[in-house]
């Protein structure tokens, strides 16, 4: 029956549904044709979220909002541009740094999207540059939101494999450096060559007197990732303690800054609970989903059967990356962490991979999902933010997405490029 739950899940990927009923809905027909209690279902959907890290997934969101609203995003461009808003193509510099900057107070790829997208794609529109250009910046960044800490996808991970969140966290930040640094070096590229033909607008250079002033605005906000990142490290706090801590400080900097009013913040709860319930619902019928796989051993056939297609580490390794890929092309990156990761990461470890090395990796490859055609989210949300169809960004991102699978390809297969902090700061040695 394992096989007809597969065949369903597929067919109803196909029709579209949304993947939180697919999900659920593949799991009944399994569960009718075995002799099993229905009861099961709602156990498992409210087991699943008994985790008490999972606490922090709303609150970083309920974060993000308030973020999102609370002209926060403006002070980072600001704060960038005093960097690197000078050079050649100054606004494309911005919007990568940016995303490394917001990376650091929220941990949504869709979200950096939305936040930045929303301020910095019409102003390369308007200063010069071209759209499709403009909204695959914006969307290839994005991913650099999800990978520098903190990420809510990583805490998915450390909570369905019981793995350190804070480990997990200090693992993603040069990975996460290295992504924006190397598609800067590409837009760098890309104004250079005369193969992409792309004609980036002259910067803006920044006088001392309105750097200090974008300084003094753009510091408060820029304590935050300090403060969510040192306190759950240095175990001050916990994961879900961090994003209390967050919220209650965004929210105090952006009523102090008049940013949000008083009446503002029930719309702000409203907004965050819609996104919340949507998130639980996906982790719910998803971990009844990866339930089922592990009652049926695939982690253990699958181990099984990678180990005896080959013995080689990288040729496996170079494997799980293209199944990862491709997993991601049609699946949200939150029920594909909860089903893969505990199928996954076993068999890695038995190869002598690291738990914090295997998150990173994994969640990296399949947050690639979000900027990939045919339902990359992020895709779609610079797509109506621009006003371009979905083929023609798709077309656009190529040049970053060959990139990204470059950064990838190097953390895969160099450890410390993920395990050099962690390793520093908890004394981590794998």
């Amino acid at each position: 029956m394992i096989w007809v739950m597969f065949l369903v899940f597929i067919l109803l990927l196909f029709t579209k549904m949304p993947i939180a009923f697919t999900l659920g809905v593949s799991s009944l027909v399994y569960l009718l044709f075995n002799p099993m209690p229905l009861s099961v279902i709602p156990q498992k959907l409210v087991i699943s979220l008994e985790s008490f890290i999972f606490v922090a997934l709303p609150l970083f969101i309920l974060a993000g909002e308030i973020m999102n609203r609370g002209g926060i995003t403006k002070r980072l461009v600001n704060v960038a541009k005093i960097f690197v808003g000078r050079f050649k193509g100054g606004l494309a510099y911005v919007n990568i740094v940016v995303s490394m900057l917001f990376g650091g107070i929220q941990g949504l790829a869709t979200a950096d999207t939305v936040a930045i997208g929303s301020v910095l794609i019409p102003a390369m529109k308007e200063d010069g540059y071209e759209v499709d250009f403009s909204a695959a910046v914006t969307v290839a960044s994005s991913t650099i939101g999800a990978i520098i800490p903190p990420s809510l996808l990583f805490i998915i991970y450390a909570a369905v494999t019981e793995t350190s969140v804070g480990a997990l966290f200090l693992g993603g930040i040069i990975p996460g450096i290295l992504l924006g640094c190397a598609q800067m070096i590409l837009v760098f590229g890309m104004n250079r060559s005369k193969i992409f033909k792309i004609n980036l607008p002259k910067g803006e250079v920044i006088s001392f007197k309105q750097s200090v002033k974008y300084l003094l605005e753009g510091t408060p906000t820029l304590v935050l990732p300090v403060l969510i990142i040192g306190g759950i490290v240095f175990g001050l706090c916990t994961p879900t303690e961090a994003a209390g801590i967050a919220v209650v400080y965004s929210l105090a900097l952006s009523l102090i800054t008049k940013e949000i009013k008083i009446r503002e913040i029930p719309n702000i709860l409203f907004k965050a609970g819609k996104l919340t319930g949507s998130v639980m619902i996906i982790l719910s019928t998803s971990s009844m989903f990866a339930w089922i796989l592990t009652a049926e051993r695939i982690p253990h056939k699958l181990g099984l059967l990678l180990i005896n297609f080959s013995q080689s580490k990288i040729i496996l390794l170079l494997l799980l990356n293209l199944f990862l890929l491709f997993v991601g092309t049609f699946m949200d990156p939150t029920p594909s962490t909860i089903i893969l990761a505990p199928i996954i990461t076993p068999v890695l470890i038995e190869m002598g991979m690291n738990p914090i090395h295997i998150g990173v990796f994994l969640c990296f490859n399949l947050i690639m999902g979000l900027i990939t055609p045919p339902v990359g989210s992020c895709l779609y949300i610079a797509s109506g933010i621009s006003g371009l169809p979905i083929e023609k960004i798709s077309k656009a991102i190529i040049p970053f997405l060959i990139i990204n699978i470059f950064v990838l390809l190097l953390i895969t297969y160099f450890p410390p490029t993920v395990m050099f902090i962690p390793n520093l700061i908890m004394g981590i040695n794998k």
